[in-house]
Parts: structure tokens; C-alpha cells; sequence
């Protein structure tokens, strides 16, 4: 784990949920990039980052990146908010959770090109509803 997810985790004390809702656990737990990504060299701090499950929020986050970037960037809104904030916020993750429910009413039923499901069964599994 990188030591910057270790601060973000203690600094927002982030045991159970995520920035976007979802369960987290030390094992799983990923930076993501908010405000300048990665692929733009993008600093790994604090204040660029969001704390993110490997497994679920961060890949789905990805894909509505390339699937709808309108909602990705109102979901990114909403977690610098709560990077602002320093806290995890039930405010913010209704409204993430409702920019989500959104994006599957949309894309149900689509595939990747692999032909698997766009939206898989864990992507849509999140504690705040």
C-alpha cells in the first residue's frame, strides 16, 4: 500500500466506505487521482486524491470516464468536496450514489468489447443508497 493511501486512510478515517460509497477494507483500499490525473503527471497528495476500492469503485469510476465524462466529472466534483471537507460525507455519497444510479439506468444492458457486462453485479452493490 502506498504510504499516501495509509495517511488518507488515517487522516479521513476511513474504515468501512470509500469517497464514492462503497466497502473498503485496508486490503483494498486505492488512490485515485482527482484533480489532475495520472496520465497527466498528476502528484499523488492529499489534496489530489481520493481514496477508492481496487476492486469495485475505482475500475467502475474508469469506465463511466470513458462511457459518460459529464457524470464522471459531477461524481469527481462531489468527492473534492469531501476531500475539502476531510471527511467522508453522507451528503456527497447520496448525491454520488444517485449520479451512479444515473449512469446504470443508461448504459443497462451494455458490453464491454470483450462482450462481458459493462456494469457488473459488484459495481452496483454500494452502502449508501
Amino acid at each position: 500500500m502506498l504510504h499516501i493511501t495509509r495517511i488518507m486512510l488515517s487522516t479521513y478515517n476511513i474504515t468501512d466506505t470509500d469517497f464514492m460509497g462503497y466497502s473498503i477494507s485496508r486490503d483494498t483500499a486505492n488512490f485515485h487521482h482527482l484533480i489532475i490525473p495520472k496520465r497527466n503527471h498528476g502528484t499523488k497528495t492529499i489534496s489530489n486524491g481520493a481514496i477508492l476500492n481496487k476492486d469495485t469503485s475505482h475500475p467502475y469510476l474508469h469506465i463511466i470516464e470513458l462511457k459518460d465524462y459529464d457524470i464522471f466529472f459531477q461524481i469527481t466534483k462531489e468527492m473534492m468536496k469531501e476531500n475539502q471537507l476531510g471527511t467522508i460525507n453522507e451528503e456527497n455519497l447520496k448525491k454520488i450514489n444517485e449520479l451512479l444510479s444515473v449512469f446504470e439506468r443508461e448504459h443497462c444492458g451494455e458490453t464491454n468489447i470483450n462482450g462481458e457486462p459493462l456494469i457488473r453485479e459488484e459495481y452496483v452493490k454500494r452502502l449508501i443508497k
